[in-house]
């Protein structure tokens, strides 16, 4: 298991807990500093207030557990506009969006696509590229996709 699955599987029971969910979890060496980022959403929204919170939650359960041994800065975030699209409910709630999306395996040559989000289902996503029209992408094939605004 990598480490950010270790910490989603850490802190997802006090997201829970607290009706925050988890868009993603970032863990990165940033101008000399070990960084873990890690990114919430609610259905109202993210404010400073919230993020002050669950950084006091998650860093008192990361504390306990210990999962990563170097010094690290926790940091926590709304996902913003241009928001990261992982699991199958995330393409869900952004169907008719602009999505750009990054693939690892070639589809008719073409492994970045452009457009709107027409359906999602069965672990597939369906985008209205710019280039190529219609184009059904496996998610499991999904290096990156995320909202363009």
């Amino acid at each position: 298991m990598n480490i950010q699955k270790r910490i989603e599987s850490i802190i997802l029971p006090i997201a829970e807990k607290e009706f925050v969910e988890i868009v993603d979890v970032e863990y990165v060496r940033e101008n000399g500093d070990n960084v873990l980022r890690i990114y919430i959403d609610t259905d109202k929204g993210v404010n400073l207030d919230l993020c002050t919170k669950m950084s006091h939650l998650f860093g008192n359960e990361l504390d306990k557990k210990n999962p990563i041994k170097e010094h690290y800065i926790l940091e926590i975030s709304s996902p913003g506009i241009d928001r990261i699209l992982k699991k199958e409910k995330d393409f869900l709630q952004f169907i008719g969006f602009c999505v750009k999306v990054k693939i690892a395996v070639a589809i008719n040559n073409q492994k970045n696509f452009k457009g709107k989000l027409v359906s999602v289902g069965n672990n597939k996503i369906v985008v209205e590229d710019v280039t190529s029209g219609i184009v059904e992408i496996e998610i499991s094939n999904i290096i990156k996709a995320q909202i363009d605004s």
